[in-house]
């Protein structure tokens, strides 16, 4: 489990996530508080975040992504096609192999002509779909919903700074860890999967 947010608007794009990576939860409860949720690659005006199954059977899908993604001599439709055919078979076979949901989720922003561009592609269970938003928009993904912040209406972001869109998605990725570290507190079978430090990347849409 994981927390990403993502808000874009006329005068950018910025983008959050946790930094922790969950082992069988169930069972041991181990994480590393280091994992690469958040990437960013201002030559081809990028950024991205990932949620959801992270590594499997040796590989680390976030990385595989980030590599996909950096191969600028190809068309952006056909690396997202590529990630989703990817992460369709892996949430697919550890859907499978758990009978638990297995999901991945990526939020890639880009600024084109000075506009900025959402695609969300997800993978449930063997299953992908792809959507494409225009700015202004706030998306934010993560496994339980409950610790999903209610989203704004779009008045209260659709002409902030980069500075107060790098301060939101930090804030919202904050209390998805803060929160989640309360019911740990509370419930015994809580296991908290958002933690370690939120890092952010952005995107400015003007010089």
């Amino acid at each position: 489990m994981s927390y990403i947010c993502m808000v874009a608007n006329r005068n950018g794009i910025a983008v959050s996530g946790d930094s922790r990576l969950t082992f069988q939860p169930e069972r041991l409860n181990l994480h590393l508080d280091n994992a690469q949720k958040v990437f960013s690659c201002p030559e081809q005006n990028m950024v991205w975040a990932c949620c959801g199954i992270m590594v499997m059977a040796g590989i680390n899908y976030y990385k595989m992504a980030n590599w996909i993604l950096r191969q600028k001599n190809r068309s952006l439709t056909s690396r997202l096609n590529q990630i989703s055919g990817i992460m369709s078979r892996a949430t697919g076979a550890q859907y499978r192999l758990t009978r638990k949901g297995a999901c991945f989720t990526l939020l890639l922003g880009v600024i084109k002509d000075g506009t900025a561009q959402v695609y969300v592609l997800d993978a449930v269970n063997g299953e992908a779909s792809l959507r494409t938003l225009e700015a202004p928009v706030l998306i934010q993904s993560g496994w339980v919903k409950s610790l999903h912040q209610p989203k704004p209406p779009v008045s209260a972001y659709q002409d902030e700074s980069i500075d107060q869109l790098i301060a939101r998605v930090r804030e919202r990725c904050l209390w998805a860890m803060r929160k989640d570290g309360r019911l740990a507190s509370q419930e015994a079978k809580h296991i908290q999967t958002i933690g370690g430090n939120v890092r952010v990347v952005y995107l400015k849409a003007h010089s």
